[in-house]
């Protein structure tokens, strides 16, 4: 695999955060797989669905019409989607790290546990912001398939942005501005990205768009 990954483009190699031939082979292709395009898809899937289906598609059903007879308020409808995203996100992440326990026994790699650890602590709320980024875009819409479309297109664009970045020497001064670069487990095994600087903006983030989740759903006509 350290002779194949040699083989590869300058530029690949780089993208997906794996030399070959380094010291540190072993600790970067198990941190690759964190962020494998299938990791990527699967986990952003989730908040993006979710939220869709049963906030977007209940007001496009007319479906609340008959919940809200009952005494509900009408927060705890948002605060419950994503109360749901924050276990299956945390039940993902374990199973991811669960994964990285095995394979390091099985191969006796000898790494770091605990900073796998911290990359998959890191992970959960950075996809958790991302799930409450798509509650609060899915508030806004009265139509499931635009809300969708709209959640995926800006995922993707952020995604693009990243990976130009990653890809051009000439924008590394963009790196900061970068939604991605909240989690990169290649850099944070290597401790060369701050954990709890990355945690902090995410939760930030997390809070201010379910925030803005909550005043929306509460004051828009269902």
């Amino acid at each position: 695999m350290a002779s194949f990954i040699q083989r590869l483009p300058p530029g690949f190699t780089t993208f997906i955060g794996v030399q070959g031939g380094t010291a540190q082979f072993a600790t970067q292709m198990l941190a690759f797989g964190y962020t494998h395009p299938i990791i990527i898809i699967s986990l952003a899937f989730l908040q993006v669905s979710i939220p869709a289906r049963y906030i977007t598609g209940e007001i496009e059903l007319k479906t609340f019409d008959i919940l809200l007879t009952k005494p509900l308020k009408r927060f705890i409808i948002p605060l419950s989607i994503f109360t749901f995203l924050i276990i299956a996100l945390g039940l993902q992440f374990i199973a991811i790290f669960l994964g990285t326990i095995a394979g390091n026994f099985y191969f006796d790699l000898q790494i770091n546990i605990a900073d796998y650890g911290k990359a998959a602590f890191v992970g959960f709320v950075f996809f958790l912001s991302m799930g409450s980024m798509a509650i609060a875009i899915c508030t806004f819409q009265i139509e499931k398939g635009k809300a969708l479309g709209k959640t995926i297109g800006l995922i993707v664009a952020l995604y693009f942005f990243d990976t130009i970045i990653k890809l051009s020497k000439s924008l590394d001064y963009l790196y900061s501005y970068s939604y991605f670069q909240l989690y990169q487990p290649g850099k944070l095994v290597q401790n060369q990205a701050d954990a709890g600087v990355c945690v902090l903006i995410s939760l930030v983030l997390t809070g201010l768009f379910l925030m803005v989740a909550i005043l929306q759903f509460n004051k828009r006509d269902l």
